[in-house]
């Protein structure tokens, strides 16, 4: 196997030194240091970070570019949707958002605390059917919020778009699956408000 995969990231140029590199802000997250211009939420897990990709071809920056306005990257490797909630939930007070994107981490996926400690777990496939209702809710609470502070919600699951495992770790989705992803927010976006930007 591991010929095969040197063959593989050899064809995908990752074999390049520094091929990806990953900058992060003071909060955490995979972007600039936050400010107060308009810009959009992209929340999510490892898909939405761009693990194995470089940032310009993660699915928020590709959007970005399209709509020609700033998309704040807060996705965070193995996160669950209880993670995007919490996320969400606390910074939309405190960036200027325009509209929130998320794209909806896998249902096996759960987040606890402990004292003042935030994990994310895997869960067993006996507790998986219990979790569909919970995720659900989670994903209700989410609109909620963007409904409380007027914003627009758009989400998809990540189970519904195309992962060729091209990235770096040949796990994640390369470039161009992210560049089809990006489309499909860009025209959700353009169909909701036609005027943006």
């Amino acid at each position: 196997a591991i010929p095969e995969s040197r063959k593989m990231l050899e064809e995908y140029g990752w074999l390049v030194p520094e091929s990806v590199t990953y900058k992060f802000n003071s909060e955490g997250f995979r972007d600039d240091e936050f400010d107060q211009q308009p810009a959009g939420m992209a929340i999510g897990c490892s898909h939405t970070l761009g693990v194995g990709v470089k940032v310009e071809h993660t699915w928020p920056s590709q959007l970005q570019t399209m709509l020609g306005q700033k998309i704040w990257n807060l996705g965070v490797g193995g996160s669950a949707l209880d993670t995007c909630y919490r996320l969400l939930d606390h910074w939309i007070k405190h960036l200027n958002v325009e509209f929130v994107i998320c794209i909806i981490p896998g249902i096996s996926r759960y987040e606890i605390c402990t004292e003042n400690n935030w994990t994310n777990f895997l869960s067993t496939s006996e507790v998986r059917p219990f979790l569909q209702g919970y995720h659900k809710e989670n994903l209700h609470a989410m609109k909620y919020v963007c409904h409380l502070h007027q914003v627009p919600f758009y989400y998809d699951l990540s189970d519904n778009f195309e992962n060729h495992a091209t990235a770096r770790d040949l796990q994640h989705s390369g470039p161009d699956s992210y560049q089809k992803l990006a489309t499909r927010f860009y025209n959700s976006v353009k169909e909701n408000n036609p005027d943006h930007r």
